[in-house]
């Protein structure tokens, strides 16, 4: 087979002006053309049309994929929930080692140690006792009060990323009703 050199472009461009050249010089002619015109529009018109409506499709076609996605999203939002819901839950770990128990146990402390020394007017071991768990006291509020902060701001922070994946999931909630409708 030989390759199409460009005089045989050339011929096929020559024959076809002269074709329609002598169709343009008779009315039959003209209309002729006109209506193949209007023809072949409606043709690539009606191919458009339908390839525009095959790649519409096409990218609403895999329902699974946002099935999956949908499962997922409500996955992530349901374990966040649950983590949020154990960082704001109250310890049950044995109280004896919870920050808040050491913190009220030096408060009980120097308030023993107050009683005692109203006794005696001047106990320096006392005086020391006393300052000695009030620096524990006031050093475990500080952490206590620290890690409240931070546990109130995880939740927050996890409550705001549940409230972003809600809008996502409507989003795909809406384009699975789009696919069911279409």
């Amino acid at each position: 087979m030989q390759p199409l050199t460009s005089s045989f472009g050339d011929d096929v461009d020559t024959e076809y002006r002269a074709i329609e050249a002598t169709l343009l010089e008779s009315t039959r002619g003209r209309w002729f053309l006109a209506e193949h015109g209007r023809r072949a529009r409606r043709l690539d018109s009606a191919l458009l049309e339908d390839a525009i409506r095959r790649l519409q499709s096409s990218l609403r076609e895999p329902p699974a994929l946002l099935g999956q996605l949908k499962a997922e999203i409500e996955a992530i939002k349901a374990q966040m929930a649950e983590t949020r819901a154990a960082l704001l839950a109250r310890p049950t770990v044995d109280e004896s080692i919870l920050p808040t128990h050491a913190i009220l146990k030096a408060a009980e402390d120097i308030h023993d140690i107050a009683w005692s020394l109203q006794a005696n007017p001047f106990d320096p071991k006392g005086c020391e006792q006393i300052a000695r768990n009030a620096g524990k006291l006031y050093a475990m509020s500080q952490s206590q009060a620290a890690q409240s902060n931070r546990v109130v701001a995880a939740a927050g922070a996890l409550e705001t990323s549940a409230n972003k994946l809600e809008g996502i999931l409507e989003s795909i909630l809406h384009e699975l009703q789009v696919d069911t409708a279409a």
